[in-house]
């Protein structure tokens, strides 16, 4: 796979290596330990954290990683983590990619729905836990999928692509972004999307088109959640 030719124009190399990006995947796993230990802790003594708020703070502090391991370890920039310019046709490139993960996913849904299970059910109870519905979507549909794209694919994938080759890189960066999300039955539509957001910054240079489908997902998810939790649309 590593032989595999990669699409043009590709990133540049990077200066970390796999062994910082393992540093800093041990730093975002104890970070997401943290994280539901505060969240269980909350829950327990009945604390009034809002989900939209959680969401904001836990998802910014999860760039630390990717700063300390690439830019301050290496001098290195935010455009050698992704944020740089990309051609126009990585957007139609997206789109398309996204429709065809959208057609998957209904067949997926399908298959699901045959064993009375859904691909994200915990997301329908989401603005329970929010009095500021705003702030959960500046979360979720920005905050959330900026971070991500910039770890997972401007620091993971890129730190692991130039020893694995980008074929290998995108598989196991996407299997990673699935198992994360901690939604089994999400894990095949998840790790999808991964592979497609990878295959955006590999073809286009950059992770800015990964980010806009990454939010464009994101924000159809929590518009569906909101329209079900105001009871705009029921569901089965």
């Amino acid at each position: 796979m590593t032989n595999l030719p990669s699409p043009n124009p590709s990133p540049p190399p990077v200066p970390w290596t796999p062994r910082d990006v393992a540093w800093g995947l041990l730093v975002f796993v104890l970070w997401i330990l943290f994280f539901l230990g505060v969240g269980l802790a909350g829950a327990q003594l009945e604390l009034p954290l809002d989900t939209g708020a959680v969401i904001v703070f836990g998802e910014a502090i999860l760039l630390l990683p990717a700063w300390y391991f690439a830019i301050h370890k290496y001098g290195a920039s935010w455009a050698d983590l992704g944020l740089r310019p990309f051609p126009p046709g990585a957007v139609g490139l997206g789109c398309g990619l996204m429709t065809a993960s959208l057609l998957v996913n209904l067949v997926y849904g399908l298959l699901l729905a045959q064993f009375d299970l859904q691909i994200q059910p915990e997301i329908q109870q989401i603005f329970q836990g929010t009095d500021f519905p705003l702030v959960l979507f500046f979360g979720g549909a920005i905050v959330a999928p900026f971070v991500e794209e910039v770890f997972f694919r401007g620091f993971v994938f890129a730190g692991w692509r130039g020893q694995w080759g980008w074929p290998r890189a995108a598989l196991a960066s996407a299997f990673l972004f699935a198992l994360v999300h901690v939604m089994p039955t999400s894990l095949l539509p998840i790790f999808i999307l991964g592979l497609i957001f990878a295959f955006l910054y590999q073809s286009s240079g950059s992770i800015w088109p990964a980010i806009l489908m990454h939010m464009l997902t994101n924000s159809v998810a929590l518009f569906s959640a909101y329209a079900i939790s105001q009871g705009w649309v029921s569901v089965p």
